[in-house]
């Protein structure tokens, strides 16, 4: 974990004083947004987003603290959609396409929903929440999943509007909401499951990347897979899990695959060092 990423939950440590106690799953949030940003702006804020929650959460407002559960777990959706425009732009754009309202689908691509001529997570907030949704079925989702999605969304447009009544004030309330969102956040995640080994297999294949003369101009092997593969592909920790499992012996026959063999082992660490700083982090913090 970078040191950038890691004052997530050392910023978030410091809410020791409210009432209540955070529900320590809400940490497990994490796990399905990016390792590291591109954009500073994005980190600041989810990061924004979970003080948010928490401090909801501890104080016991808990009506907002479900709302704020509901845009990260947007967030999170949005960043799993990025991986779609990675992996089938065309399909992508022709269901943007099919999906947009009066015809305003050159909007979604266009520069005011875009950042430095890409899309980004907040590009897909130009949909309606359940047009997004949508967006999975390239990615495989049945009928089952995407009406646990809709209902996700019909039961937060309950609260979201100023109607004056807060019905949502126990704590056994929004723990139940927040192991619902993970165990859905879960099935989504597991639908990108061979979207993201054949990205990474892909990219070890690819000589411009693991051929050890090119590489990018990278001569440090954690830098290059940081930079150009983790950062590059808005990658999560359940993401980077999917790669250091992947089969890369079969691309043993290619040119190149002790380059792509030591790339493969340098992401295994990578991960590993990742998970042990989060235990060393919460047995700080806890």
């Amino acid at each position: 974990m970078s040191s950038v990423d890691a004052n997530y939950k050392i910023t978030d440590s410091n809410y020791v004083d409210y009432e209540n106690e955070v529900n320590e799953d809400i940490y497990l949030l994490y796990d399905y947004l990016p390792v590291l940003y591109k954009d500073e702006n994005e980190r600041e804020y989810v990061q924004t987003l979970f003080k948010a929650l928490i401090l909801s959460y501890s104080n016991g407002l808990y009506q907002f603290a479900y709302i704020q559960l509901h845009m990260i777990f947007m967030v999170c959706i949005y960043y799993l959609l990025l991986q779609l425009n990675i992996s089938a732009p065309d399909e992508l754009e022709k269901a943007i396409y099919y999906l947009s309202k009066d015809n305003r689908a050159k909007d979604f691509y266009g520069g005011s929903n875009t950042r430095n001529g890409e899309l980004y997570f907040g590009s897909f907030a130009m949909l309606s929440e359940s047009d997004a949704f949508l967006l999975l079925k390239i990615a495989g989702m049945d009928s089952d999943l995407q009406g646990e999605l809709r209902k996700l969304v019909e039961e937060r447009n309950k609260y979201a509007h100023a109607n004056g009544n807060i019905t949502i004030t126990s704590q056994d309330t929004i723990d139940e909401r927040i192991s619902k969102y993970i165990n859905t956040l879960e099935r989504v995640q597991k639908l990108f499951k061979p979207i993201i080994e054949d990205l990474y297999l892909n990219t070890l294949a690819n000589p411009d990347f693991s051929d050890s003369e090119n590489r990018l101009g990278y001569l440090d092997d954690n830098e290059q897979i940081q930079e150009e593969f983790i950062k590059q592909f808005y990658l999560s920790k359940k993401e980077l899990n999917v790669c250091r499992k992947a089969n890369i012996s079969q691309l043993s026959e290619k040119d190149g695959f002790e380059d792509m063999k030591n790339l493969h082992i340098t992401l295994c660490i990578y991960y590993k060092n990742l998970s042990d700083d989060e235990a060393e982090l919460s047995a700080v913090c806890s």
